[in-house]
């Protein structure tokens, strides 16, 4: 039997992005795409923004979150900028265009205070909380 040429008694695992702690994150990547599935109530496949965070927190920027943002009428009319984007352009002061869209290039000059948590049995951060622009 193969034996694998690794020692996994030096492995330091990193921690987590502590929760319930705010961090500066800024935009590191938007993608725009389409969901693969019909909306329930509109019927159609809805577009969405699927960006990836990086705390700016020099211990802590090697660390990413990511944040799928719906451009769906739903996600939208929220009043939570973790649900909606056009809640969060506003709590984060992000000035969307005058004919009232967005660029996902623009999207990575954004820099926001927020703090993450974490679902029961899952290690990867979600973004919990936007509370101001950076």
């Amino acid at each position: 039997m193969p034996m694998m040429d690794v020692n996994l008694d030096e492995v330091v695992e990193k921690p987590r992005l502590p929760a319930g702690q705010p961090f500066t994150f800024q935009i590191v990547e938007a993608k725009p795409g389409i969901s693969k599935e019909p909306n329930k109530k509109t019927g159609k496949r809805e577009p969405y923004v699927n960006c990836t965070l990086s705390p700016l927190e020099p211990e802590w920027n090697d660390r990413k979150v990511y944040k799928v943002w719906s451009l769906s009428p739903g996600a939208l009319e929220s009043d939570d900028p973790t649900f909606s984007i056009k809640k969060f352009f506003q709590v984060v002061g992000f000035a969307w265009s005058p004919s009232g869209g967005f660029s996902t290039d623009d999207l990575q000059t954004v820099k926001f205070i927020g703090e993450v948590a974490y679902k029961e049995g899952d290690n990867r951060a979600q973004l919990k909380s936007v509370l101001r622009g950076a």
